[in-house]
């Protein structure tokens, strides 16, 4: 294993999680092997997930390759470029893993599209209502928007 600066990725693995609502950036590689662990899997989430952090893949996640992963998140989050991230842009652009997850296009993401087959159906309304929950979590000084402060911060 790599070796990692604690509270670096600390903050970063829990950006992530924060960022991962209903599991979207958890979900298994399609055709995944069915006996692997859930703690398996997510210490293969952690490994790729360290990975992308660690763009000169020296073993280490610099303060450098960090910001410049949180600098993208929000850039992709901030779709109007404005500096910060609404609960509209919020919604908007994490409800796209909800799109990849629904293969069969029906607005619901049954146990079958989920990764593993497991879990409890759930309906895009009901994935965005939990999303605009998440956001009112991450808005630590409750103005309507994130800033990139609130968004690596770790969860509450």
């Amino acid at each position: 294993m790599r070796k990692i600066v604690p509270t670096l990725f600390a903050t970063a693995l829990s950006s992530a999680c924060a960022l991962a609502i209903a599991g979207t950036a958890f979900a298994a590689t399609p055709g995944g092997d069915a006996t692997t662990t859930p703690a398996s899997r997510h210490a293969q989430f952690q490994q790729r997930f360290f990975d992308k952090l660690d763009t000169n893949h020296d073993g280490v996640v610099s303060r450098a390759e960090y910001q410049a992963w949180v600098d993208g998140r929000f850039a992709k989050l901030d779709s109007n470029g404005d500096g910060k991230v609404s609960e509209a842009e919020y919604v908007a652009y994490m409800s796209r893993g909800f799109e990849r997850m629904d293969r069969n296009g029906d607005g619901v993401i049954s146990r079958d599209e989920l990764p593993g087959g497991r879990g409890q159906p759930i309906t895009l309304k009901a994935f965005q209502r939990n999303l605009r929950r998440q956001f009112h979590k991450l808005d630590r000084n409750h103005d309507g928007y994130l800033d990139a402060r609130e968004l690596t911060a770790a969860p509450r």
